[in-house]
């Protein structure tokens, strides 16, 4: 079938016919990347019968999509994003942006971009368009549609202009100073608060859709805040700032309204006449509100309420006059027994400004009940919200390895407080309430709150849930996760390497869903219904499906009589599973190494997919390579994989050079569309378009040796390939990015098997590096070393011979391989002086070796111009090694900084 194709504004029908000549295909070359195309913001219909979807260009001005699923007509609106439909199925909105041209404008004028809001009737096609929209939102029936404008520079406060539309009507209601709005679940309501300028207009006020009536629930001079609903009932609160001559900021008011219906049931929260909350403490608006599922407690924040700092008499002493003119010190104090050291407070420092206690207030009987405190800091509550799971870090601090609690269980009724773990890092809570499930050793178990009874409800089971592929250095191997609970707390999805069972909360019995460990198949829940926290009972479970060792990917579903049943299932990548809310139709998105990212139309059989996009038909235009799986064995024995990407028009019998391209896991990327870019080093496509291999070895790792490790499947992973005849044998990259970096740097000292090498970033003296700081989190890098990716459970003084054996700067003596290094000067994972480290030392034993430095720029480069910059310099310098292409001048003698690009283009100025 034909499609049919309206673009905004020219409304003209196009017909899409293909062309009926095959052009020659060309080489792929950095200016043609531009016009690739991704997918994001994808929205499907209630119905299903309608699907949109964003396109973003590599380079360029991107679109949105409209796409009705039956007919196949589709609609093209410019720099459209932020899709939504109507819950109703009759209506369409989307915010619609600028030219990046005209983007950048903006940005040169130090000015934001305005949007508007696109709105379109899908029975009719009509599009209308509301000028400067900021934000919008359905009701929940679909009866309504709010959009907000941009406030006037002007003013003050932080109310503007909502214009609610009828959408059955076609008419709009302009309401002035609004700073808050939400619909109530069933969108029945609006409820909105005003901020005006003269504060007397201030309220909360509720709009009635059905007849458009307004009530005002409360009006007053004060600033009102935090709207919020109940998810399902008709219950609504909000806060009321409150101020005294005593104390520093404000308190606020919690008002209540267990039923918007009924003003007559207003509970109001008044810490004034409520004893119960600590003194000199406050309501905090900046954690909002929350209701329990009962409609019976309302959740708030507390925190400590400063007194205003009183007048001190002036000191007149000779030292403080002596001082008078000194500003105060910046000094830090480092302390060794700090919870979290200096660098991590600063970067949380905005979190702490902001911590609170999470308390309930219970209206039935007006009482108040905190549940955090100085002891137990992080509480998060459970299911139905009549307990909540209580943390306390602080016998175990200062934390170096794994973050350790004692773990309670806090009655939110009563406040009561009963540990259930100790030593223990997490746990959470079942939907409905009933149980607290946590992983230890190598079990699953579950806490009855209500027996006070703990359960290993796994340990009969004859198989390993426990993670023990992932080598990490921690006390116990991390599971290999769960899938949702059932409605009711009856069981939950439980998973091992393979497969899902479904496990009883008593542990009294389990089902294996899924028999996928004869087949090497693994097979995890995809949840397709996000209102929910649980599986519906009687609802069937949907599996994604894994070929550990055929890459094969796809769907199954697990029906209510335990059928399991295959859905798709091929040699591709299949993802972004979607079902719509009210009907048996599904989309999902299919790619392979040729095969550019779409999406495609099912019903519930599954049975021939429709494809409902179309991304890269320039594709066709250039030659394009496929991948290939390599299965090798690394010198310790395993079984090990990776993803050979082909050149693009490539020859039978030629011999090419290849990059290898690491970090850790690879072969998993198998089938992946790569799209081409100009602003990555490491971007596949572009060296396979130049006529490169590319290859993606796995890596696995022992303790105490992640170097050695990476040799130890790297080396044996290239000689693979090398069987194959195709790879020039003296014509081999090796690159990667931070972890990957390193062990790039550390490989090319163990083997002459690498040509070429570039590093971003790496890691490169392991003890110097194990006593840094994570700057981008202030936290010590020690316990990456020592419970993570590091791989190091012990701190270098105890094991200094393996920490000096993996690290790249002491064995670059024995390094023959060209190697261009690439750091920001802010990186904040892989401190800079970890590239100057190894500069000196390649310098001094006057070994090839080049750095670029990009002042300002972090762990990833983020100005465009330096993206770019890095990825033609890494390609140069392959180019250079592998292709003997001439090399251009900054390989040669470097870059002096008075001809630096930068420092140029000042000088001119």
């Amino acid at each position: 079938m034909k499609k049919q194709l309206t673009v905004l504004g020219v409304f003209t029908l196009i017909l899409l016919l293909s062309s009926p000549l095959k052009a020659q295909k060309k080489d792929l070359k950095p200016a043609d990347y531009a016009q690739w195309q991704s997918i994001y913001s994808t929205t499907f219909s209630d119905d299903g019968n309608w699907f949109s979807y964003q396109i973003s260009l590599v380079e360029g001005d991107g679109w949105l999509m409209l796409t009705n699923v039956e007919n196949n007509n589709e609609y093209k609106f410019m720099h459209g994003v932020e899709p939504f439909f109507s819950k109703d199925n009759k209506w369409f909105a989307f915010r619609i942006g600028v030219s990046e041209d005209e983007a950048n404008k903006l940005e040169e004028q130090d000015k934001k971009v305005r949007f508007d809001l696109g709105l379109m009737n899908l029975a009719t096609a009509e599009t209308d368009t509301f000028k400067t929209i900021e934000g919008f939102e359905f009701s929940e029936s679909g009866s309504h549609l709010l959009m907000k404008k941009y406030k006037a520079d002007e003013v003050k406060t932080a109310g503007t202009d909502i214009i609610l539309r009828n959408l059955d009507s076609e008419t709009n209601q302009v309401i002035g100073n609004v700073s808050d709005y939400a619909f109530n679940d069933a969108g029945t309501h609006l409820a909105f608060t005003i901020d005006a300028s003269e504060k007397l207009g201030n309220g909360v006020q509720l709009i009635n859709l059905a007849n458009n009536s307004i009530s005002v629930l409360d009006s007053d001079t004060e600033t009102y805040k935090g709207l919020t609903w109940h998810n399902e009932k008709n219950a609504l609160a909000f806060m009321k700032t409150q101020s005294d001559t005593v104390h520093k900021d404000e308190t606020h008011l919690v008002y209540a309204y267990p039923d918007v219906t009924n003003p007559s049931g207003l509970k109001v929260f008044d810490q004034s006449e409520n004893n119960s909350l600590p003194e000199n403490y406050r309501v905090v608006d900046f954690v909002g509100l929350r209701w329990a599922e009962d409609v019976e407690t309302v959740f708030f924040g507390i925190k400590e309420w400063e007194l205003k700092e009183k007048d001190e008499p002036k000191d007149t002493s000779a030292i403080a006059k002596l001082n008078k003119d000194l500003d105060p010190t910046n000094v830090e104090v480092w302390h060794w027994r700090d919870a979290e050291i200096q660098p991590q407070q600063q970067v949380r420092l905005n979190q702490k400004k902001e911590a609170n206690f999470l308390s309930a207030w219970h209206l039935n009987n007006n009482s108040f009940v905190q549940l955090e405190d100085d002891q137990i800091e992080n509480v998060n509550l459970t299911g139905k919200e009549e307990y909540a799971i209580g943390y306390d870090p602080h016998p175990y601090e200062p934390a170096f390895r794994e973050s350790w609690n004692d773990i309670y269980v806090i009655d939110a009724n009563s406040g009561k407080r009963t540990r259930i773990l100790e030593r223990h890092e997490n746990a959470s809570g079942s939907p409905g309430g009933k149980y607290i499930l946590y992983f230890k050793d190598t079990d699953w178990w579950t806490y009855s709150i209500k027996n006070n009874k703990h359960n290993n409800i796994t340990g009969a089971i004859d198989t390993r849930f426990e993670n023990f592929k992932r080598i990490s250095g921690r006390e116990n191997f991390p599971p290999f996760g769960t899938g949702q609970w059932v409605e009711g707390d009856e069981w939950l999805l439980i998973y091992d390497e393979y497969d899902a069972y479904r496990v009883w909360a008593d542990g009294s019995k389990y089902e294996n869903l899924t028999n996928g460990t004869e087949d090497e198949i693994q097979y995890r829940q995809t949840r397709l219904d996000y209102e929910n926290n649980f599986i519906s009972k009687g609802d069937p479970i949907y599996f994604s499906k894994y070929g550990y060792y055929t890459k094969d990917r796809g769907y199954a579903r697990l029906d209510n009589r335990n059928r399991l049943q295959e859905l798709v299932y091929d040699s591709k990548m299949f993802g972004r599973l979607n079902k719509a809310d009210s009907a048996n139709k599904f989309v999902f998105l299919r790619e392979s190494a040729t095969e550019s990212p779409n999406f495609y139309h099912v019903n519930a059989n599954f049975r021939n997919p429709d494809q409902i996009t179309n991304t890269n038909p320039q594709q066709e235009e250039f030659y394009w390579a496929d991948d290939e799986l390599i299965t090798f064995t690394n010198a310790r024995g395993d079984k090990l994989q990776g993803r050979l990407l082909y050149p693009a028009n490539y020859e039978e019998g030629k011999k090419y050079p290849m990059i290898t391209y690491i970090y850790e896991m690879r072969s998993q990327s198998m089938h992946n569309y790569t799209i081409p870019s100009r602003t990555s080093p490491y971007n596949m496509r572009r060296y396979s378009s130049e006529g490169y291999f590319v290859f993606e070895p796995d890596i696995n790792y022992e303790l105490r040796d992640p170097g050695i490790s990476a040799v130890e499947s790297v080396v044996p992973a290239v000689k693979k390939v090398l069987e194959t005849g195709m790879i020039a044998e003296d014509k081999i990259g090796l690159t990667g990015h931070s972890w990957g970096a390193y062990q790039t740097a550390f490989i090319i000292t163990q083997t002459d098997i690498f040509n070429s090498a570039v590093a971003g970033a790496p890691l490169t003296n392991m003890v110097s590096m194990y006593n840094s700081v994570y700057w981008n989190s202030g936290t010590p890098d020690a316990q990456i070393f020592e419970v993570s990716q590091g791989r190091f459970p012990e701190p270098y003084w105890n094991d200094w011979d393996k920490f000096i054996e993996n690290s790249p700067i002491f064995n670059m003596e024995n390094n023959t391989t060209p190697l261009l290094v690439e750091f920001g000067t802010d990186d904040g994972a892989v401190d800079f002086n970890q590239g100057v480290e190894l500069y000196n030392t390649m310098r001094r034993m006057e070994k090839p070796y080049v750095m670029l430095v990009y002042e300002g720029e972090n762990h990833g480069l983020r100005r465009k111009e330096n993206q770019i910059d890095y990825a033609n310099r890494a390609f140069e310098w392959h180019e250079h090694f592998l292709k003997d292409a001439e090399a251009p001048e900054w390989i040669k003698s470097g870059l002096p900084y008075l001809k630096r690009p930068e420092i140029q283009e000042k000088e001119k100025k």
